[in-house]
């Protein structure tokens, strides 16, 4: 009798085991922890708990979808993440429970664990990418604009880059307007470009002043106004200057402010159009790698994973393809000549946190410790 009662433990111990490896049904689930905070309502403390419960769902969809959010997301894509996803993120949860709940001053405090359909919520983010019209790549612009040796806020030599690289696969971020420090030495504003997910940071220089009036018979009502512009383009993984471009332009108007900004736009425009042939070179240098990272477990080791890739100057970009069973697959761009390298740079710097299954010419399998 004894013996029959070990070996029904042993049944029993074997099952839970293996229910406990299979996350979610199909494997299409993760649990995630979130938090959230509504406002201290004494009156109606059940829907205030409720209010709290879905606020807390709704952080934890959100998170799960972060994940996926890719570089290259559009705002069209991300407006379709909000409409698909968060909006209604109670279809994407299968089942939680409230691990902690209290007052909070002036507001509720819930903590959550749930059960986030990870796999579904992904599927909706790749598509939306897969349908849109090219995988974009993000720029950050910034700027230094000068009229008569004074700082112009206007921007337009701004808008003129936009105007100018408009119908190229970019999508085109506002940065900031920068001092003669910054453009001296870039670093600082290629870390905060890379910071923000921008592969590339172009730094504008431009400076416009009123030109010398010809001694003529009669006096012009026009004010004439020349702009020299100097544009850079630095690869934020690795702080290389990929493009440059340089122009001079006049402008010509019976205003001194408007006869200033048509230089501006002019040679800004001219100047930005000499960037599209070498930034597109930069953007198709780099090899594709397919790489794997098992045993994760959760969607905040997943994006301790993708912090470390982000980190890497080897890497110019990755986006998660597909996150099921506590395994990624990435798609990696990196300057790197071989698979085997672009591993041993990895191993290098985060030998701590990965093992190495396998590697082939194109694909790495690692394993996340």
């Amino acid at each position: 009798m004894k013996k029959l009662f070990l070996i029904c433990l042993a049944v029993l111990l074997t099952f839970t085991a293996c229910r406990s490896v299979r996350i979610g049904p199909k494997g299409e689930g993760e649990y995630v922890t979130a938090e959230s905070l509504v406002p201290y309502d004494e009156k109606n403390e059940r829907q205030m708990k409720k209010d709290g419960i879905l606020a807390a769902q709704k952080a934890a969809v959100e998170k799960v979808a972060g994940v996926f959010i890719s570089s290259a997301t559009t705002v069209d894509q991300a407006q379709i993440v909000e409409d698909k996803i968060v909006s209604k993120s109670a279809g994407f949860i299968r089942h939680s429970h409230v691990q902690k709940s209290y007052r909070k001053g002036d507001e509720f405090y819930t903590k959550i664990k749930a059960m986030v359909l990870v796999k579904d919520i992904g599927d909706i983010i790749k598509q939306s990418e897969s349908e849109a019209f090219a995988k974009k790549t993000t720029i950050l612009v910034a700027s230094r604009e000068t009229v008569n040796e004074e700082i112009s806020l206007r921007q337009d030599c701004k808008q003129a880059i936009y105007r100018a690289l408009k119908a190229q696969p970019f999508s085109l971020v506002n940065g900031d307007n920068l001092s003669q420090n910054n453009i001296d030495n870039p670093n600082t504003s290629v870390d905060k470009a890379r910071g923000e997910g921008a592969r590339f940071l172009i730094v504008a220089d431009v400076a416009s002043n009123p030109l010398e009036a010809l001694a003529v018979s009669t006096a012009s009502p026009f004010k004439t106004y020349r702009a020299r512009a100097n544009i850079r383009v630095y690869a934020t993984n690795n702080y290389a200057a990929v493009a440059e471009g340089s122009q001079q332009q006049s402008g010509l108007d019976p205003l001194a402010e408007i006869a200033a900004q048509k230089s501006i736009s002019a040679a800004c425009e001219t100047a930005a159009r000499q960037l599209i042939e070498p930034i597109n070179a930069a953007i198709n240098s780099a090899k594709v790698f397919q790489v794997t990272v098992k045993d994760i477990n959760t969607i905040e080791r997943l994006k301790q994973v993708q912090e470390i890739f982000k980190d890497l100057r080897e890497i110019e970009d990755f986006n998660l393809v597909r996150y099921a069973n506590s395994s990624a697959h990435f798609e990696i761009s990196a300057n790197t000549a071989t698979s085997e390298e672009l591993t041993a740079k990895i191993i290098r710097k985060y030998n701590v946190n990965f093992t190495v299954l396998t590697t082939t010419p194109s694909a790495i399998v690692l394993s996340f410790n």
